[in-house]
C-alpha cells in the first residue's frame, strides 16, 4: 500500500533510524519534483503510526486512515500554488502542540516547504527549537537551499535521487505499459518516475512536441518575431514550469551532443537527429547562456515576478546571446 520506487537508499536510512529508535522531531525530504517525496512521507507516517508488529502493514485502521487522508494525527498542508505565510504556520503550530488523538505520535507534512515565507520559516523555527516530544515534522522541497540554514541545522535531511532509466522502464512494464511506450517514457524521464508517468499522457506528448518546435524556432527568429511567440507561453501559463523544463532539457541535450556525441546520455533520445542538426548551428557558449536565461526565468517566477514580463525578458536574452 505504501510503495515507492527506486528510493531504496533513503528507505534503508530511515529503517535504520527507526530500528535504532533515533526518530528525529523534524526531517527535510529533498529531491526533484516528481521523484516521490509525498509517497515517501506517507510511508514514514505509516511506519510511525501503524499499530501492527510489522510496520507499515497497510491493513490496520491507522494505515487505512493515512491512505484515505482522514487520520487525525497525520496532518498535511500544501502551498496550493501560493506561498505558505506566517498565519498558516501559526495555525499549523497550534495543531502541532495539540496532543495526538489516537496514538502517541503526530506527523505533520509540509509540502512545497520552499514556498514558506521568511516570516513563516522564522515562526516554524520556534517550534523546531522546542518541539513536543510526540511530534514529527516532515518538510518536502525540490531545493533544500531555499530553506533557512537555522531550520536545516535542526532537521535530518533525506535526499531522494533519480532512478536508472532501465529501472523506470521495468517498473512501467510491471504497471502494464507496453515495452515500446515504457522505453520512450523512461528515456525522457530524466530519472524521475513521475515524469515517466506524465510522458505516457497524450496531452504531455503534444505539449512536449510543441515546446521543442518553439525552442527550435525562437533561436532562428528576429527579436520582434520572437516576442510574438510569447503568446505560446502565455496561453500555457498553467504549464509553464513543465514547458521551461522541456526547453532546458532540449538545449542541455544539444550541449551534450556537441561535447560528447553520445545518444545514451541525452534525455530526448527520440529526437536525436534533430538535436544533432541543432548542435551544428548553436555554439557551446550560446547554449550555456540560453540555459542560464531559462533558469533565471524559472527562479523569478518562483518569486512571483510578473509573468509576461519575465517571459519577454527571457526571450530577449535568448535572442541576444
Amino acid at each position: 500500500m505504501f510503495e515507492f520506487a527506486g528510493q531504496e537508499f533513503a528507505r534503508e536510512v530511515f529503517e535504520k533510524i527507526y530500528k535504532n529508535n533515533k526518530i528525529s522531531h523534524a526531517y527535510i525530504l529533498t529531491g526533484p519534483d516528481g521523484v516521490g517525496k509525498s509517497d515517501f512521507a506517507m510511508y514514514m507516517a505509516a511506519k510511525l503510526l501503524c499499530s501492527s508488529e510489522v510496520k507499515p502493514c497497510g491493513l490496520c485502521s491507522q494505515c487505512l486512515k493515512i491512505k484515505n487522508g482522514n487520520h487525525p494525527d497525520f496532518v498535511v498542508i500544501s502551498s496550493k500554488g501560493k506561498s505558505i505565510g506566517v498565519d498558516e504556520i501559526r495555525n499549523l503550530t497550534d495543531e502541532i502542540y495539540t496532543k495526538p488523538y489516537e496514538g502517541y505520535k503526530k506527523i505533520v507534512v509540509i509540502k512545497e516547504a520552499d514556498t514558506i515565507t521568511v516570516q513563516g520559516q522564522n515562526a516554524i523555527l520556534k517550534t523546531l527549537e522546542d518541539p513536543p516530544e510526540y511530534a514529527t515534522i516532515i518538510m518536502l522541497t525540490d531545493n533544500e537551499n531555499t530553506i533557512l540554514q537555522t531550520i536545516r541545522s535542526r532537521c535530518q535531511i533525506l535526499r531522494l535521487g533519480r532512478i536508472n532509466p532501465e529501472k523506470i522502464k521495468n517498473l512501467l512494464i510491471k504497471e502494464g505499459i507496453n515495452e515500446e511506450n515504457a522505453q520512450l517514457a523512461a528515456s525522457i524521464s530524466d530519472g524521475i518516475l513521475g515524469n515517466a508517468r506524465n510522458a505516457l499522457d497524450k496531452s504531455f506528448l503534444e505539449l512536449r512536441s510543441k515546446t521543442m518546435e518553439f525552442s527550435k524556432r525562437i533561436i532562428r527568429e528576429k527579436t520582434i518575431e520572437a516576442f510574438k511567440d510569447v503568446k505560446f507561453l502565455v496561453d500555457n501559463k498553467d504549464k509553464i514550469e513543465l514547458i521551461l523544463d522541456i526547453m532546458m532539457a532540449w538545449y542541455r541535450d544539444i550541449m551534450l551532443i556537441k561535447l560528447i556525441k553520445d545518444r545514451e546520455i541525452i534525455i530526448n533520445k527520440d529526437f536525436y537527429s534533430e538535436l544533432v542538426e541543432e548542435s551544428r548551428i548553436l555554439s557551446y557558449n550560446r547554449l550555456d547562456r540560453i540555459i542560464l536565461a531559462i533558469n533565471d526565468a524559472k527562479n523569478k517566477l518562483k518569486q512571483y515576478a510578473n509573468f509576461q514580463l519575465t517571459m519577454e525578458v527571457m526571450l530577449l536574452e535568448i535572442q541576444e546571446v
